[in-house]
């Protein structure tokens, strides 16, 4: 069957746009052959399959619907062997976590810092985090959902750097219009922020919404620019 040819906007004959959604397969294709944010370059072969797994059986069972022995099987490693690496679910679940959270607030903090004016700082700060939502998925999804259990239980280092403190800090610079009416607390404006970014996620996992994440950020932007006025 000959394809009908497709409009000069980069469509096809019918209307879908080719362009974007070929953009969207090549960005696939190539994180796909990349290792994800949360296996370091020093990782041994056997932790990397561990690591990946684990985070596999997390975003689509939850903690509590895991045990070692699926990590194990799903691995394709003996329990023995995943314990010469982690000494519990737990343990394995921790590091995983502190890892995608410290990389995640590492970019976003990095974005931040490298622009001048507010609006730059917070496109930049969006960006990274749909960019992130894209590029590894099931790593933002397994932050989000086990935040409530596994953030008690990270390091020191990691509960300094919170995501909600690096979103107030920038929504406090946002300039104030003389003529805007009463002015939003920063720790509100980021509360919203956060909680609509991952709500997003949320319904891109789910297929409410089409993605990829990133063609939301000019929309997301636009409504937190206005939030912060």
């Amino acid at each position: 069957m000959i394809p009908r040819a497709g409009g000069c906007d980069g469509s096809d004959a019918n209307g879908v746009n080719l362009t974007g959604w070929l953009a969207y397969a090549n960005l696939a294709a190539i994180m796909g052959s990349m290792p994800p944010f949360y296996i370091s370059d020093d990782d041994p072969p056997a932790k990397r399959h561990i690591l990946r797994a684990a985070m596999k059986l997390f975003s689509e069972h939850g903690l509590a619907g895991t045990s070692i022995r699926d990590i194990a099987r799903e691995s394709g490693y003996t329990n023995p062997a995943l314990y010469k690496h982690f000494a519990s679910k737990e343990e394995l679940a921790v590091h995983l976590f502190e890892t995608c959270h410290q990389r995640l607030w590492t970019r976003c903090s990095a974005a931040i810092e490298a622009a001048t004016t507010f609006d730059a700082k917070l496109d930049g700060y969006v960006g990274q985090i749909l960019e992130l939502v894209d590029e590894h998925p099931e790593a933002m999804a397994f932050l989000s959902e086990s935040a409530r259990v596994l953030w008690p239980k990270a390091g020191a280092t990691v509960r300094r750097r919170t995501m909600i403190g690096l979103a107030r800090d920038l929504m406090s610079l946002a300039p104030r219009s003389r003529h805007s009416g009463r002015v939003i607390n920063p720790q509100v404006a980021a509360a919203c922020m956060q909680g609509t970014l991952a709500e997003l996620a949320r319904m891109l996992q789910v297929g409410v919404i089409p993605g990829p994440a990133s063609r939301w950020k000019a929309d997301l932007v636009a409504l937190f620019r206005q939030a912060s006025a």
